[in-house]
């Protein structure tokens, strides 16, 4: 019995240890977690209010349902919708038409080592940032990762400097203009 005493207090006294250890480690995670997020201005730029998964091979084959929808949400609090259709003859052309200007996503030239995959949605995300520049609107798409990774990122130029900066040794985080 004296025994049992002993041993439930070493146990009682080594779980009080290690809750009290768990709570420092939370406590010190926390904190810099609201570092980081204070010298971020508190932006999750890969929440998806931010962020939209394109898929350059879905954009390059025309499948535009993909992430019009999520690109639309994004900017309907500016009043802004995009409407994206295929020209006639687009399999022969590679045009697309935004918003009614007519774009050329890419052209035969473009195939050899799939560049049609980069040129294609560079082309795409220039017109609709043009047609965003047209409307006043202070944010633009910039592009990160590329082919079947192929994401958009809306951000402010101010937002945009501070993921470059915050991701400046890791080159793959760092947003592009198309």
């Amino acid at each position: 019995m004296k025994y049992t005493f002993f041993f439930l207090l070493i146990l009682f006294l080594l779980l009080a240890f290690l809750i009290a250890g768990c709570t420092k480690k939370s406590n010190t995670n926390k904190a810099k977690n609201k570092e980081i997020q204070t010298s971020k201005n508190a932006i999750d730029f890969y929440d998806e209010s931010i962020l939209t998964h394109v898929d350059a091979e879905e954009l390059c084959e025309f499948n535009f349902d993909f992430f019009l929808l999520e690109l639309n949400q994004k900017l309907a609090s500016y009043q802004l919708e995009l409407t994206v259709q295929k020209e006639e003859g687009f399999e022969e052309s590679f045009e697309v038409s935004i918003n009614g200007r007519k774009v050329k996503l890419y052209d035969e030239s473009d195939f050899p080592e799939g560049k049609y995959w980069d040129v294609g949605p560079r082309n795409f995300f220039r017109t609709v940032n043009n047609i965003l520049k047209g409307k006043n609107i202070d944010k633009q798409f910039y592009l990160l990762y590329g082919g079947n990774d192929l994401h958009t990122v809306f951000l402010n130029r101010e937002q945009f400097e501070l993921m470059s900066k915050s991701n400046k040794d890791n080159k793959n985080e760092i947003p592009y203009l198309p």
